[in-house]
């Protein structure tokens, strides 16, 4: 059997990335000690904190809708379930199927009801216009090669007023770690599907309003909240 022949469907110039990615991702889905531990290196083990102060920025409540964006093997959904009770819904969507099978899993072994996983394009999200309270992104933006549409899809799901709260990550932006960058950014395109030639707060502050930024790690770190326009 074609192993991509239930990929999500895409159009366009970015179509030959996107498919790469979802293959990298595959492929980690099934190593995930290694892709944790790789991050714990990346972010000197400061990742659950960061993941932390995004969850106060988003700000959902119970009985919120939450989509969560790129969502992987859900290492985020029982926190945003947690968030939103019973009574809310968590609405994970990735483009990878090892990491939607993986997060499915999750799920599963939880009986959780109201936690559901979609594999999509999340620049096509499988969500009808203003269904969604809160979108959260983290370490997920910055994989997706068509991040405009990406962030367009996400605020025609937004109801009015509501927010998408992102943590990812971008080249080094001031002092001496600056130099690192080549290497970093060849490495990284390696290893996953970073674009960190597309930017990632300009196309947010032109899709979204009042958005509220801090920055890390000179400036590669990036945690923002973005209001709905």
């Amino acid at each position: 059997m074609d192993e991509d022949a239930d990929t999500p469907t895409t159009t366009g110039p970015d179509t030959t990335t996107r498919v790469r990615g979802q293959r990298l991702y595959d492929r980690w889905s099934d190593h995930q000690t290694l892709f944790r531990l790789g991050k714990w290196v990346v972010f000197a083990g400061r990742e659950d904190a960061y993941r932390r102060q995004t969850l106060a920025g988003l700000n959902a409540r119970r009985g919120d809708t939450v989509l969560d964006v790129g969502c992987g093997p859900g290492v985020d959904l029982p926190a945003l379930r947690e968030r939103v009770g019973p009574e809310g819904r968590v609405v994970g969507v990735d483009y990878s199927k090892g990491m939607v099978e993986r997060a499915q899993r999750r799920i599963d072994r939880a009986d959780w009801s109201n936690v559901h996983v979609v594999r999509g394009d999340a620049s096509h999200l499988p969500l009808p216009a203003e269904s969604v309270d809160r979108a959260y992104a983290t370490l997920s933006l910055s994989a997706m090669p068509d991040l405009p549409g990406v962030l367009n899809a996400v605020a025609e799901t937004l109801v009015p007023g509501g927010r998408l709260a992102v943590f990812d990550t971008r080249p080094f932006q001031t002092g001496y770690r600056r130099a690192l960058n080549p290497l970093l950014v060849r490495g990284s395109w390696l290893l996953t599907n970073w674009h960190p030639d597309v930017g990632l707060l300009e196309p947010l502050r032109e899709r979204f309003d009042r958005v509220a930024v801090e920055t890390f790690d000179a400036g590669a770190t990036v945690v923002a909240v973005a209001h709905r326009r």
